[in-house]
């Protein structure tokens, strides 16, 4: 290839082919490439400056950091070359050399020599080069703080590309006007800007503007009036990228002064043609834009939208409607159109009127009058989307007093409980309870079988609050109606609208990508790596440690392992499970080791936790705490009895007291006759945290539920020390081998994964799940494996006394199962960090 390019002296398209394959491949075969050198030298001294730029910008991309004191010395010759074009390579030379090696670059004083070129060359590219390298390496505000150059580049815009035109203006947009006659020097010499061809040119105007005179309130009104036409010419364009990016700075800047555009409101109706992006963001504008003034034909219009054939646009257009109505103040004509979307008799419509009119009753409450007989002529068979159902069921907790049918409008959806979304599920519950405190004597019943489905269901967040709704009553009635039946309050502000001092961030960053976003770029762009480059080499070498489709033992850091450890071994490790750390499983623990001696350690909360002795967790409905069968009376039948083996028994006595609303010590499935008993089955060892794990002897005594039978361990004292792991914690694998056969096994159980938390624990080479473990300080020492087994090997270290907890995890992607197990000698500690264990592992959970 070499000699190839010396004898293509005259064929500068064949020189080019063959130094772009050279400068290709010259990382990878660096000794070969070093043969090339003396060719780019001798074609930096060439007499056609084409062929001297080709060689000087093939000698700067070699990128072999070997090789640039052969590099240098050519670009320091290009800075003074007398064509344009080879100064212009060498200026982006200086970039690439200051990405392999800033020192260079300051040591040969190459950014002074570019500073120089920005004032006294006269190539426009060469200038426009320059400033692309120092807006690289330095602050833009220190750039923008230097009139003189700044006065230069503005004199001489027109003469720059439209590239480079936007970089100009970049830098004018971050200088700091010393006084108002300077902001008037720079809007008169930018002013003929705003009318350029190119959008990205007009919009770096446009910044520049707003930035410039944002001290100057008058001359900032009127900035904006100025940039209304140069606006809505962009969004006239045929162009639907270009639309879409500049109706997203409209929309921010409506935001911030939604008086712009109030007159000019036509200019975003939607045409036929436009893309459904660009008119959901132009319904979007409208309703930012409406005012008294021009609410009625801005409203027209959307509604005209909400025929469209498209279900998605008709959606968007109701949810404008609805947008609007929460910003003027007369919404009395407004309600009114949403109410004829309720009887439009279009599921999509009406589902996304029901969700408006939630957030508008949250808003203004008194209107709800108005819309009580629409509302109550809803079937709920007939609103499909789970969103629009929990926003119906809201409206009836609320306002159910004046809904004749609510209570038998719940008993149709309480009959049909399982079957609906989570969120469905959790909105019943609140709005029956609501009910229940308005109308109890029709509720009572309904309440009680949908607690009793509730608290055995199989969601998490279903079942907990209806454990908490349930307790709530039971301990005190009138403080249950005050927490879930509160006074509704308006709501002045929503969650989803940006806070004031979010949208300034974003008007910081006009121009960018955080504007189409919605979104300041902290958010979006990665300030570093990842993982840090220590972390990133140890999990690489526990990696290539754990890898198992090698022959023989593993090389590196767990090289020699004892197979009786079974920590490298390909022996399926026996499914075991001493304690049932998760109530929502079905598994029955059995121990690996018959021999090893009882002991029960105390766990936050109350409870024990039994350590290698046999366990035998009692079967339950899935999701339930408990059976409540007792609880629900003539709902659910006679008590089912108490499991073995040697449940802690509850006693339940009485119901929800003599005093409440409506007689509530009589309401069927809360209530109970004061002889009648109900027993639980509470495992003898449970831990808290992360709605993965619940005391159930706490539980039931929460519920006013004295204890009838002694715990089978031990009473213990739990005020333990709390429990702090050592975050800068390093052992060598050496070290974890030995603590990993000498320490005896103190905990062994198996949990249950769904098959897309497999996925992320083994996504990006495990390096994410290890990452995820190690923020609580819980380090890893290998990962990684084949499937249908993956391994992964983790330590912490207890900050007080120095022991090291020791953890296995072996996950069988064909069972969805991992098997987890713990070695350590600070026992004493395992509680806390089987709690600190647990919550970590279930925020990974998918």
């Amino acid at each position: 290839m070499i000699s190839c390019a010396n004898l293509s002296a005259d064929d500068l398209v064949l020189k080019k082919m063959l130094y772009l394959y050279i400068t290709h491949y010259a990382t990878q075969i660096p000794d070969l490439a070093l043969l090339a050198i003396n060719q780019l030298h001798k074609d930096c001294r060439d007499q056609d400056p084409m062929v001297r730029g080709l060689a000087l910008r093939s000698l700067c991309s070699l990128r072999v950091a070997n090789f640039l004191e052969y590099v240098t010395a050519p670009v320091n010759t290009g800075l003074e070359d007398r064509h344009p074009y080879v100064r212009r390579t060498a200026v982006m030379g200086v970039l690439k050399i200051y990405n392999i090696d800033a020192s260079v670059v300051l040591a040969q004083g190459m950014f002074d020599k570019v500073r120089h070129m920005l004032r006294a060359d006269n190539d426009p590219q060469v200038i426009a080069n320059g400033l692309t390298v120092l807006m690289q390496v330095e602050d833009v505000k220190r750039l923008s703080g230097d009139k003189g150059l700044l006065y230069s580049l503005v004199n001489r815009i027109k003469e720059f590309s439209d590239w480079s035109q936007c970089q100009v203006l970049e830098v004018v947009s971050h200088h700091v006007p010393a006084n108002d006659s300077e902001v008037y020097e720079f809007l008169n010499a930018l002013e003929d800007r705003m009318g350029h061809t190119n959008s990205a040119v007009v919009m770096a105007t446009i910044k520049a503007f707003l930035h410039l005179t944002l001290s100057m309130p008058a001359t900032h009104q009127q900035v904006l009036e100025r940039i209304k036409d140069p606006l809505k010419t962009l969004i006239s364009r045929e162009d639907p990228a270009t639309t879409y990016a500049v109706l997203s700075h409209v929309l921010l800047l409506v935001q911030r002064a939604p008086i712009i555009f109030e007159q000019d409101y036509v200019a975003f109706y939607c045409r036929t043609h436009d893309p459904p992006y660009v008119k959901k963001l132009k319904m979007e504008v409208l309703a930012a834009i409406a005012t008294p003034q021009n609410v009625y034909e801005i409203v027209n219009e959307l509604t005209e939208y909400a025929r469209d054939i498209s279900p998605a646009m008709a959606r968007e257009a109701v949810r404008a409607v609805g947008r609007i109505a929460l910003t003027v103040p007369d919404v009395s004509g407004l309600i009114e159109r949403l109410l004829l979307f309720l009887e439009a008799g279009s599921e999509h419509l009406t589902s996304e009127a029901l969700v408006q009119m939630k957030d508008l009753l949250r808003r203004y409450p008194d209107m709800a009058e108005a819309c009580i007989p629409q509302i109550n002529e809803l079937v709920p068979a007939h609103i499909e989307e789970p969103e629009a159902r929990a926003a119906l069921l809201w409206i009836i907790g609320q306002f159910g007093q004046h809904i004749p049918d609510a209570p038998y409008t719940l008993e149709t959806l309480v009959e049909g409980f399982g079957g609906e979304e989570a969120c469905v599920r959790l909105a019943l519950l609140t709005a029956a309870t609501q009910l229940f405190f308005k109308r109890p004597p029709e509720c009572q019943k309904l309440l009680g079988a949908l607690l009793s489905a509730a608290i055995n269901d199989n969601n998490q967040d279903v079942h907990d609050r209806a454990l908490l709704y349930y307790r709530l009553l039971r301990a005190n009635v009138a403080e249950a109606e005050r927490i879930i039946n509160p006074p509704l309050l308006e709501v002045k502000n929503f969650s989803e609208s940006l806070t004031a001092d979010m949208k300034d961030t974003i008007f910081q960053e006009f121009n960018t990508l955080s504007v189409v976003f919605s979104a300041p770029s902290s958010t979006f762009v990665e300030r570093r790596a990842y993982h840090v480059e220590e972390e990133e080499e140890e999990l690489r070498r526990g990696s290539e440690t754990a890898a198992y489709g090698q022959q023989g033992p593993a090389p590196d850091l767990l090289g020699g392992v004892d197979n009786a450890t079974n920590l490298l071994g390909d022996e399926d490790k026996v499914e075991s499970d001493l304690l049932d750390l998760d109530i929502a499983g079905n598994s029955t623990g059995t121990s690996t080791s018959a021999a090893a001696a009882a002991m029960h350690l105390p766990l936050p909360g109350g409870g024990a936790l039994a350590i290698n002795v046999p366990a035998a967790a009692a079967p339950r409905p899935p999701g339930g705490a408990f059976d409540l069968d007792g609880l629900l009376g003539d709902l659910m039948g006679p008590p089912a009895p108490a499991p073995a083996p040697q449940p802690a028994t509850a006693n339940v006595q009485g119901g929800l007291g003599s005093s409440g609303i409506g007689g509530l010590a009589g309401l069927s499935g809360l209530g109970a006759a004061p002889s009648s008993h109900v027993h639980a089955a509470v495992p003898q060892a449970a831990g808290g945290g992360g709605g993965m794990l619940m005391d159930l002897g706490d539980m039931l005594g929460g519920l006013g539920m004295p204890s009838s039978a002694a715990p089978s361990h031990p009473p213990t004292s739990s005020s333990a020390p709390e429990l702090r792991l050592n975050s800068q914690a390093r052992i060598s694998s050496a070290v974890f081998q030995d603590n990993w056969k000498s320490l005896p096994a103190v905990h062994q159980y198996t949990e249950r994964l769904s098959p897309a938390t497999i996925a992320a624990m083994s996504a990006n080479s495990h390096k994410d799940f290890c990452q995820h473990m190690t923020q609580a300080y819980i380090m890893t020492m290998a990962s990684g494996g084949q499937p249908p087994t993956f391994k992964y090997y983790f330590y912490s270290q207890v900050a007080d006394s120095g022991a090291l907890v020791l953890v296995e995890v072996v996950v069988r992607t064909d069972a969805c199962s991992a098997s987890i197990t713990f070695k350590s000698e600070a026992v004493e500690a395992m509680p806390q960090f089987m709690e600190l264990w647990t919550n970590c592992l279930a925020g990974f959970m998918r």
